[in-house]
């Protein structure tokens, strides 16, 4: 149950196309987890990231695949720490 993102890998999709889903602001935490279910199948995939970004725009990678992950649903768990409030991108 929930919901889910999709967007197209394959034609008519250009190569360099992002699509971002972005969060409210999070007040600061020393652990809050994160997670969700990835599907990432096909010669066309890209990668899939995510940020922590502060209040400041400064954005940090704190997660990402690349390329074909296989025709199957998978699930990525992460721990967020922040000194200050975020958002997740």
């Amino acid at each position: 149950s929930g919901n889910y993102f999709y967007v197209e890998a394959s034609s008519p999709a250009q190569k360099g196309n992002k699509a971002w889903l972005l969060s409210n602001l999070f007040p600061a935490t020393a652990g809050r987890c994160l997670s969700f279910w990835y599907h990432m199948y096909g010669s066309s995939t890209g990668s899939l990231n995510v940020y922590n970004v502060d209040k400041d725009n400064k954005a940090t990678l704190v997660w990402s695949k690349s390329g074909d992950q296989g025709n199957q649903w998978s699930e990525a768990k992460l721990t967020l720490e922040s000194k200050l409030n975020y958002k997740v991108e």
